[in-house]
């Protein structure tokens, strides 16, 4: 199973709610009609970003049995090849997509019904890794280090997903080594329950300056489009 993700941004004559609507309301039906390898589909409306990030509009997620289910039988027809190119044209201005490796960490997160909002507050978090580390290094670090000490410091944690970058699908696109997901059930969570003390704070803020050379956090509003017949 692999997992895309796609970093999108609007094209300069539409503003960021008009995208969303033309995501929502008009995209993703088509999406879900035409892309029938497609295994799993989240939307992810970008709500807040941090002063000096790269804008986003959207972060996509699309879940595939092999890479070559995307690449070479991602749609039904060349019609529905050209009704999704036509559709996309109309909102989006660019997309840098990335290959990952999912790795659930945490799941005990509420559901909503397919094509509705689901609760709490969302985090999406690209990282780069420090110049003076490998990819794979980093990725040593974070999943056999970092990980369990985030997992212990972070007690409003609801949901935790790390997703490796395996490979850069844009040649366009920024160099990220992975993408964080953190889950919340609340604002309040999110921020009153973000550390279990000052002292869980400082080891884990210690510990990403050890691996990570730069991140920032996306809150994004989050739509299950398609699930896996197994997800809960």
């Amino acid at each position: 199973m692999v997992k895309l993700f796609f970093l999108c941004r609007r094209r300069p004559d539409v503003t960021h709610a008009q995208y969303a609507d033309l995501l929502l309301g008009g995209h993703v039906p088509i999406a879900l009609r035409h892309h029938p390898t497609m295994r799993r589909y989240v939307v992810n409306v970008v709500e807040e970003t941090r002063p000096g990030a790269p804008e986003l509009d959207s972060i996509g997620q699309l879940w595939f049995d092999s890479l070559d289910d995307y690449r070479l039988r991602l749609y039904d027809s060349p019609e529905g090849e050209r009704i999704v190119h036509e559709d996309v044209a109309r909102f989006m201005g660019a997309a840098d997509a990335y290959a990952t490796t999912e790795h659930v960490q945490r799941d005990d997160r509420p559901r909503a019904p397919l094509g509705t909002r689901s609760p709490g507050v969302k985090l999406i978090c690209p990282l780069r890794r420090r110049p003076d580390l490998t990819h794979d290094a980093f990725v040593r670090h974070w999943l056999g280090t970092h990980v369990p000490l985030a997992k212990r410091h972070h007690p409003g944690l609801v949901g935790y997903v790390t997703n490796v970058v395996e490979a850069k699908l844009s040649p366009g696109g920024a160099d990220w080594d992975g993408f964080a997901e953190l889950w919340f059930a609340s604002a309040e969570d999110a921020t009153t329950r973000m550390w279990d003390s000052p002292e869980g704070e400082r080891i884990v803020r210690d510990d990403i300056a050890k691996f990570i050379g730069w991140t920032t956090p996306y809150r994004v509003a989050e739509w299950i489009q398609r699930a896996m017949p197994d997800a809960r």
